[in-house]
């Protein structure tokens, strides 16, 4: 698997996410964003309820970068809730969250389908490590 356009992060901006947002993120993404926050992966293919979906990219978690976790929250909390926080866009507007409902879970949050309710996520799988290891 190649990352491109990716930035180192640090554990100094990870701890202000988890504070801000009161939150504990998942372990294996924590230390795989130290490294490739932001990045592009490569193979960047997925599977969700038969369908091929995209990991475009992961967001950053560094305020001062384009497109951040806390600008995307901003624009979409009355749409996904308190309980989804999102990790990865597709590159059309769905995201991959963790689901802080389900231990954590990695769901798929497809902006055309769930306008209202989070809940209406579909699992993806159990970890962040499972998805990235199973991108083709």
């Amino acid at each position: 698997m190649k990352w491109l356009n990716y930035k180192d992060s640090s554990i100094d901006i990870i701890e202000s996410v988890e504070h801000r947002l009161q939150i504990t993120l998942p372990e294996d993404y924590k230390q795989f964003v130290l490294k490739y926050d932001g990045g592009y992966p490569n193979p960047n293919h997925f599977k969700v309820d038969g369908k091929v979906e995209i990991f475009n990219n992961l967001i950053s978690l560094d305020e001062n970068e384009y497109n951040n976790i806390y600008e995307i929250l901003e624009d979409l909390q009355d749409r996904i809730g308190d309980q989804l926080i999102p990790f990865a866009e597709d590159g059309f507007g769905n995201l991959l969250c963790f689901d802080y409902s389900a231990d954590k879970n990695i769901v798929f949050w497809d902006h055309e389908k769930n306008h209202d309710d989070f809940k209406e996520s579909t699992f993806v799988c159990f970890s962040f490590s499972s998805l990235i290891g199973n991108l083709f």
